[in-house]
């Protein structure tokens, strides 16, 4: 491998997310050169510094879910997930922003930031690139072959308060096609935050007609009446009319259609 797969490969690396046989070649590699030996140093440095940063706590579903990811993970789980190729992900550039993000942060908590930032623009462009990498890392992130690794960019995504339309697209792809259950869950519980965003309706209505596991389906519901989007009553109803669905969620549908009315 050239030195630029070798640095896509760092953060897999990292996270043991490599087989054996790569890892060795990985060691094998860094062992004799100092170029990746010191770009594997910087990775876990940055990597240690997003540890470091508190995170909001998610709720007792989503903490659920990913501890059974994690532990079907240990079992070597062998579901397949469509996603895109991690290696189009630019590591190298968004953790050199991170180091930066970092530093700064780092210098304010000792009294030093306050010094070198001075101006309100300044602290603006600071927020707009920290939040630029947030949305970077957490995108990486959803495209893991992890599940638990998934549910974790998904709980991520809560700490943007503004996401852009991509953040959303993303966690959407998860709701509709990720393989896992789990996965699936956190991104509809991410996403209801965004109830006012019609772009986020479409999706959990495109949900309704797709989704299969009735807890999916019972959270779709509720949020679809929650918001009062009429356009939920059809598959609704479609739903009310199909054998497979379960009982208790034909119960959801009459209360939610009730609602409407």
């Amino acid at each position: 491998m050239k030195c630029s797969e070798i640095e896509n490969k760092l953060i897999a690396y990292i996270e043991d997310d490599l087989t054996i046989e790569e890892a060795q070649y990985i060691e094998k590699h860094i062992d004799h050169c100092e170029d990746c030996k010191q770009e594997l140093v910087f990775l876990k440095q940055i990597l240690g510094g997003f540890e470091a940063i508190e995170r909001k706590q998610p709720s007792d579903k989503v903490r659920e879910g990913f501890l059974a990811s994690l532990e079907e993970e240990k079992l070597v789980s062998s579901k397949v997930v469509t996603i895109q190729n991690e290696n189009t992900f630019p590591w190298k550039t968004a953790f050199q922003i991170a180091a930066s993000v970092l530093l700064l942060i780092g210098g304010y908590a000792l009294g030093s930031f306050r010094e070198s930032v001075k101006s309100t623009s300044q602290i603006a462009v600071l927020q707009e690139e920290t939040s630029e990498l947030k949305q970077n890392v957490m995108l990486a992130m959803l495209d893991n072959k992890s599940a638990s690794k998934r549910i974790q960019a998904v709980n991520f995504s809560e700490e943007i308060v503004m996401p852009e339309t991509k953040v959303l697209s993303a966690l959407i792809d998860r709701l509709h096609y990720d393989g896992n259950i789990n996965v699936r869950i956190a991104a509809a519980e991410a996403l209801s935050k965004y109830s006012e965003n019609m772009h986020v309706k479409d999706a959990f209505i495109k949900s309704l007609t797709i989704e299969k596991n009735p807890n999916i389906q019972i959270a779709v519901i509720q949020f679809l009446v929650k918001v009062q989007d009429k356009r939920a009553l059809v598959p609704m109803q479609e739903l009310l009319d199909q054998t497979e669905t379960p009982n208790y969620v034909k119960e959801q549908v009459n209360k939610g259609i009730q609602k409407f009315i």
